[in-house]
């Protein structure tokens, strides 16, 4: 730790990263590039959020590969369902959306939004629609 980091006393979340990579083949986790501190565990530890982490090649920090791809919880009664969730990184594996990483805070965070179930719902948060075909 203190040849790694300049001293034990360093918190989980300064060696404990989340890192979205490109998807590009030679793309690699990398100490320079922005990060996000991580306060979970790997599931073999009984985080049910669960990231499991490591050193990877040329870094002294562990980045996140395994473990949830989302988080959610549902609420079932006798009125209308209710969820929230997120996601682990974004909706899109499109590097270059705006929705590649835009909850990856949000996990990193354990913060949660809403879930839109219902048509009308959905419909108020639209941002684009398209039909098949046409």
């Amino acid at each position: 730790m203190e040849r790694d980091f300049g001293n034990w006393k360093i918190g989980w979340g300064e060696v404990n990263r989340f890192q979205r990579l490109s998807g590009k083949i030679d793309a690699g986790f990398d100490d320079a590039q922005p990060s996000i501190a991580v306060p979970f565990t790997s599931s073999f530890w009984g985080s049910l959020a669960a990231f499991g982490s490591r050193r990877y090649p040329n870094t002294k920090k562990m980045y996140g590969s395994v473990g949830n791809s989302f988080i959610a919880v549902v609420e079932f009664g006798a009125g209308r369902v209710k969820a929230r969730s997120v996601m682990t990184g974004g909706a899109s594996g499109d590097s270059s959306s705006p929705h590649f990483k835009d909850q990856a805070t949000m996990y990193c965070e354990g913060k949660f939004k809403n879930v839109l179930f219902y048509k009308n719902d959905v419909m108020k948060h639209v941002e684009r629609t398209y039909q098949p075909g046409q």
